[in-house]
């Protein structure tokens, strides 16, 4: 639940990060802010009570997955914008998948704590390549050059 909640505000402050700052440095700071909350979340046991606050700026942090619905259609010709967005949104569940029969066969039963932190390393290099992103057209149809 304080995920869930979280998100919403995220999503909300992503957004407005987007408009500051731009898509590619929002995503990148995003994911950088969600690798650096999985590391203090998960790199020690902790009580429940512990957990409100972690857990609280991971759903926030979370909110850069809404910029993904924003960012990607405008990239892609009128007549693939739907398939093109589609397909790069829906290709990460393949390495989902495949990450949750790795960790299924060689994780400890009971022991997701471990888990969840290897799997904060993945925004690493989602971060850098977050950096190399093109921005999408403005109102304009312009693209903003690369910095």
């Amino acid at each position: 639940m304080v995920i869930m909640v979280a998100s919403i505000v995220g999503n909300f402050l992503a957004a407005a990060l987007a408009r500051r700052l731009g898509y590619r440095w929002s995503i990148a700071l995003l994911f950088a802010l969600y690798f650096v909350t999985m590391c203090v979340t998960y790199y020690k046991p902790r009580t429940h009570d512990e957990m409100w606050v972690p857990l609280a700026v991971l759903g926030a942090a979370s909110g850069l997955f809404a910029l993904f619905t924003m960012y990607m259609p405008p990239l892609f010709p009128t007549l693939l914008r739907t398939t093109g967005a589609g397909f790069c949104y829906n290709i990460g569940r393949l390495a989902a998948a495949a990450g949750t029969v790795f960790f299924g066969l060689f994780g400890n039963v009971g022991d997701f704590r471990l888990a969840l932190l290897y799997a904060g390393f993945l925004f690493v290099p989602a971060a850098g390549v977050a950096l190399l992103l093109p921005e999408p057209p403005d109102e304009r149809g312009e693209v903003a050059p690369l910095e």
